[in-house]
C-alpha cells in the first residue's frame, strides 16, 4: 500500500487559517497529531509547532502566533474522534502542560506495532516497512524554537502527521485479526489519562549522571557546581548539559582543585569552558569550602520481601504469557501496573478488580491468572 502524494501543508500562524483548520478538523473522525518541541535548545522547554492531519490535509500550527489554543483544546477532548499519536507520552505530556489539553479516544501507532511484536517501533522504520518510503530524520535534534522555519524543517514536520492515519489504517486489520486491538485501545485510553503533563526543568542533584556514586563530601561540592550550572543556564536560557557536561561536574567534584590551572588537566573539561568559566568554577569550589553544605541521601522504595516475592511472580507469570501469546512482556500489563499488583496486599477478586480498574480488558482477559498468581506467593 503507497499513501497518497502530500498535500501541501497549511501554515496555520493567524486567526483566519486557525479557524480554517478547526472547521475541517471539527467534520473528522480521525485526527493525526505530533509536535516538534526544543528541548535540547532551551532552559525551559515549550511546543515549537503543532502538526495536524486528516486523511486528506495536513496543518502546522505556529503556536507561538497565538495567545491561546482552547477552541483547539475542546477538539482533542472530542470522544467522537479519534487522535492518533506514534509514542504519544511525550507529546501529550507537553501539551498538557503547555496547554493544559486534555485527550480522549486515542490510538498510539507505537503501542499497536508493540502488540504486534513488531521488531523495529521507531516511526521511520514502520513507514519504511509498509509504504517503502525512507524518511529524512535530519532535523530531529533542530532548534524548532527559532523562527522563521526552514522550508525543509516544515516538510520534515508535515511527515511526521501526515502518515500516521495512513500506518494506524494498515495495522488495524492486523490487530483485528490477532485479537489484540483492545489492548493497544486501552494502552491508548489510558496514557491519554495517566500521563501527567510534563514537568519544567528542575534543580536536581541526583539527575546528575554518577551523582549516586560519589563520596559525602564530593557530594557537597557537585550539589554547589549543579546550582552554578543552573545558574548559567537559565540566564542563557540553554539546556544545562550546554554549560557544562555531568562528566566535568562529578570529574570537578571528585578532584577538587585548588588552582584554576588545574581545571585544563581534565578530560572532560574542554579549554574553550576552561576559559569561559573557570573563574566561576573556582569562585563556587572557595565559597563551598568556606561554607560547605550537607547534602541529604537520596530516598529510595525499598521492596519488603513479600513485595519482592509478588514482583518476581508476576514477572515470570507476564513473561510466560508472552511468550505463549506471541505478545513482548509489556503488552500483557505494562511496568507500572505490575508494579502497583506487587505493592498492593490483595485479598480477593474485587480488590483486583479496583486496582486494574483502568484495564477492564486486562482484567477480564488475565484477572483470574493474575489473582492465582498473587495468592501463590502467600504460600
Amino acid at each position: 500500500m503507497q499513501p497518497h502524494r502530500m498535500p501541501e501543508a497549511g501554515i496555520v500562524n493567524s486567526p483566519e487559517t486557525y479557524q480554517q483548520m478547526l472547521a475541517h478538523l471539527a467534520t473528522q473522525d480521525t485526527i493525526a497529531i505530533d509536535t516538534e518541541s526544543n528541548s535540547l535548545h532551551a532552559y525551559h522547554e515549550r511546543v515549537c509547532l503543532i502538526q495536524l492531519s486528516s486523511s486528506t490535509s495536513d496543518f502546522l500550527l505556529d503556536p507561538f502566533a497565538f495567545t491561546e489554543l482552547d477552541d483547539l483544546g475542546m477538539l482533542f477532548a472530542r470522544a467522537d474522534i479519534q487522535k492518533v499519536f506514534h509514542a504519544g507520552d511525550y507529546d501529550i505530556g507537553c501539551l498538557k502542560r503547555d496547554f493544559e489539553f486534555t485527550f480522549h479516544n486515542i490510538f498510539d501507532t507505537m503501542l499497536a506495532a508493540t502488540a504486534l511484536a513488531e521488531p523495529n517501533l521507531g516511526f521511520a522504520a514502520l513507514i519504511e516497512k509498509y509504504f517503502d518510503l525512507i524518511l529524512d530524520k535530519k532535523y530531529q535534534r533542530a532548534n524548532w524554537g527559532e523562527r522563521p522555519l526552514k522550508a525543509e524543517m516544515l516538510s520534515y514536520a508535515q511527515c511526521d502527521s501526515h502518515f500516521l492515519i495512513p500506518l494506524r489504517d494498515t495495522l488495524l486489520p492486523q490487530l483485528e485479526a490477532s485479537n489484540r486491538l483492545q489492548l493497544v485501545l486501552e494502552d491508548s485510553e489510558g496514557m491519554a489519562r495517566l500521563v501527567k503533563p510534563l514537568a519544567q526543568h528542575m534543580e536536581d542533584i541526583w539527575r546528575v549522571k554518577g551523582a549516586q556514586d560519589l563520596s559525602a563530601e564530593a557530594l557537597s561540592l557537585l550539589d554547589a557546581l549543579n546550582h552554578m550550572r543552573e545558574l548559567i543556564a537559565s540566564k542563557r536560557d540553554v539546556p544545562p548539559f550546554k554549560v557544562l557536561s555531568d562528566r566535568a561536574l562529578i570529574e570537578i567534584a571528585q578532584t577538587q582543585p585548588h588552582f584554576i590551572q588545574e581545571l585544563s588537566l581534565l578530560p572532560s573539561l574542554p579549554e574553550r569552558q576552561v576559559r569561559r568559566y573557570g573563574s566561576l568554577i573556582m569562585q563556587t569550589i572557595q565559597t563551598w569550602r568556606e561554607n560547605p553544605k550537607k547534602v541529604s541521601p537520596r530516598r529510595n522504595h525499598r521492596l519488603s520481601d513479600a513485595e519482592m516475592k509478588r514482583r518476581d511472580a508476576l514477572s515470570n507469570w507476564r513473561k510466560q504469557t508472552g511468550m505463549d501469546e506471541g505478545l513482548p512482556s509489556n503488552a500483557i500489563i505494562s511496568r507500572d501496573l505490575l508494579d502497583r499488583l506487587a505493592h498492593l496486599e490483595i485479598s480477593d477478586s474485587n480488590e483486583l478488580k479496583q486496582a486494574m480498574k483502568f484495564f477492564p480488558y486486562r482484567y477480564e482477559r488475565y484477572g483470574t491468572a493474575i489473582f492465582e498468581v498473587l495468592e501463590r506467593t502467600k504460600e
